[in-house]
């Protein structure tokens, strides 16, 4: 393939990041925790049309809806991978931990107040963690929001609590 680059150079930084994220996302294999639904769609399939019933086409998946800055992503993802290590138990998948019945901890918040306060929090935060904060306001126009954005949309909302 004559398009692929040749050999790259890492920062140290990027490196870095990169063993972190390897680091706190790495778990004992355990097959239990893990199922194939393809596997499992098919054989119903199968099984239904071996019992001669009909079989509708599926719906497509939805479209996306917006583009999510990697870098941002990424060190979102390695933050969140740090937190485990002082709860007491590994990294691991948002479907793994549902299996084993562990629930995420709940963030640490700060003791501030008035809507300054709000808004200089919420500044520190990184794009999906403001991104994921709007989701539960149910801020709409969200997708297409920069990260300066998305925090003055949830500092006029009561900084990003959920709707009852």
């Amino acid at each position: 393939m004559p398009d692929l680059p040749g050999k790259v150079d890492a920062k140290a930084a990027e490196v870095k990041m990169a063993m972190q994220l390897i680091d706190a996302l790495a778990m004992e294999w355990d097959p239990e925790y893990f199922h194939d639904t393809f596997r499992e769609k098919v054989e119903a399939l199968v099984k239904a049309k071996a019992a001669g019933e009909t079989v509708e086409k599926a719906e497509p998946a939805a479209a996306p809806t917006g583009a999510v800055d990697l870098m941002e992503a990424l060190r979102a993802s390695v933050e969140r991978a740090k937190s485990p290590k002082e709860t007491g138990y590994k990294a691991a998948s948002p479907g793994a931990r549902a299996t084993r019945g562990e629930q995420k901890p709940a963030p640490k918040k700060r003791a501030r107040s008035g809507q300054a306060a709000k808004g200089q929090d919420l500044m520190s935060l990184t794009k999906a963690e403001l991104y994921e904060k709007a989701a539960a306001a149910g801020i709409p126009g969200r997708s297409s929001m920069n990260h300066d954005q998305l925090a003055d949309a949830l500092t006029h909302t009561g900084g990003g609590r959920r709707k009852a």
